[in-house]
């Protein structure tokens, strides 16, 4: 709870808002200043700048890269506003890397006009999804399925929770409890037994669904467009590294300037005063700080 309010006010300060407004807008600024914000969050609090980067880089990333204007208008300007949080759910119990080979099911219903979100089998649940306990929303990779046949995996947003909380009919979600070093983030397991969603909920941008059960696609190879799927998320595992730069430095802050030498030769010893400060280094960027001083004696 603790770390979703911290978003909340983080999602708040202008600087944020403006970053997810460039993200609407599908401007070139928007990737450096998330991976600038994404380090800067990381050394402040790492949950904190994991869990945003779930809500707006990977469900948002999803919306902006996978769906057609309509979605970035239905999606995205609420989620700017905080008026729900989503959630990213591609990896299986069965499938990690392999997304090809995905077994959630996305099934057309012509009559209906909509798809029936379906688990199938255990190796087909979605695993390791971020704020999983808490999310409203969840961009959730699956086969399409049309008369009986698989489209491939294509993205859908399925709702998962109503503005209350409370799962809707179908949903399970499971916690998975605390990770190291993140514990504020709530990753879990989703599960969905025949989840209906209107046809308009398929991100369409490489693949779309036509009211009369047609599956017309800018890209007719399935291989070109399903690496061109892939390729929309990659933004987001980028912003993964520099999050991982931030908690870099700030680890290698600390242990220089909490440094000390233990044992010493007979002819010097040396002590490494801990939290000093002194003139920096040029052997260590600038980011790092300063080194401790040293002294020696007889």
């Amino acid at each position: 709870a603790l770390t979703f309010q911290r978003v909340q006010f983080v999602m708040g300060l202008p600087l944020l808002k403006r970053a997810i407004q460039e993200q609407a807008e599908n401007t070139k600024n928007f990737v450096s200043w998330s991976l600038a914000i994404g380090e800067v969050l990381s050394v402040a609090d790492m949950a904190t700048g994991v869990k945003r980067g779930i809500i707006h880089w990977l469900f948002g990333g999803a919306v902006r890269n996978l769906g057609s204007p309509g979605h970035v208008t239905k999606w995205l300007q609420p989620l700017q506003g905080q008026k729900y949080t989503g959630m990213f759910a591609v990896t299986e119990r069965g499938h990690g890397s392999d997304v090809r080979g995905i077994q959630t099911q996305a099934t057309f219903g012509l009559s209906a006009q909509e798809f029936v979100i379906d688990t199938p089998c255990e190796n087909a649940e979605k695993m390791f999804v971020g704020n999983a306990m808490r999310g409203n929303y969840a961009a959730v990779f699956a086969q399409l399925i049309i008369n009986g046949r698989s489209q491939g995996p294509h993205c859908c947003t399925v709702p998962v929770r109503d503005e209350n909380g409370s799962l809707y009919p179908g949903v399970t979600a499971v916690d998975t409890m605390y990770k190291d070093g993140l514990r504020g983030v709530d990753n879990g397991i989703l599960i969905f037994c025949e989840v209906r969603i209107p046809r308009e909920n398929l991100l369409d941008k490489f693949g779309s669904v036509a009211p009369d059960g047609r599956s017309p696609s800018p890209i007719k190879n399935k291989s070109a467009r399903f690496n061109g799927m892939l390729a929309a998320p990659t933004p987001s595992r980028l912003a993964v590294t520099f999050q991982a730069m931030g908690a870099t430095k700030l680890g290698l802050t600390i242990a220089i300037r909490y440094s000390h030498r233990t044992f010493s030769s007979s002819q010097t010893k040396t002590l490494y005063s801990l939290n000093t400060n002194c003139s920096s280094s040029p052997a260590l960027p600038p980011a790092l700080g300063n080194p401790p001083s040293v002294t020696e004696f007889d």
